[in-house]
């Protein structure tokens, strides 16, 4: 077993395991909690334990943040979380101008090969974006 804690911020869509990558103040935890108030659970906010185990990775909360998430201006509050979701989306949170049809992106995380979806998420229609994208994965 291969488990590496990562810079990420991480939710459940169902039994879908999201990791959202990006810079500080990019909005990692500001999209986490769009997520989770249209329907998502917290795993992990700021950094993400991946363990792989095979050809999965699952997703961890570090011990002392479990169920917490920092919200600007609001401060640190407390969600319900869940842990041990099987990875099936990275998000790479960017400020840059994005192609209006971008070709399919994968990253690799662990050697494991992933759908990576790159957006602005500080942009209303993100939460929309990533289950569009889930929908496709899924299919």
């Amino acid at each position: 077993m291969n488990i590496k804690k990562l810079h990420a911020t991480s939710v459940a869509i169902e039994d879908n395991g999201v990791a959202i990558f990006g810079n500080s103040g990019s909005g990692k935890s500001d999209l986490a909690l769009r997520l989770i108030d249209s329907g998502a659970t917290l795993i992990s906010d700021d950094i993400t334990v991946f363990s792989k185990s095979e050809n999965n990775i699952h997703l961890f909360g570090v011990e002392n943040t479990k169920g917490l998430l920092e919200v600007r201006e609001l401060g640190i509050i407390t969600v319900p979380y869940i842990e041990g979701i099987r990875l099936k989306l990275v998000i790479k949170l960017t400020d840059k101008e994005i192609e209006r049809i971008p070709k399919k992106n994968q990253t690799n995380l662990l050697g494991l090969k992933f759908p990576k979806l790159e957006i602005n998420g500080k942009n209303s229609s993100s939460v929309v974006k990533v289950k569009v994208k889930l929908n496709e994965i899924n299919e």
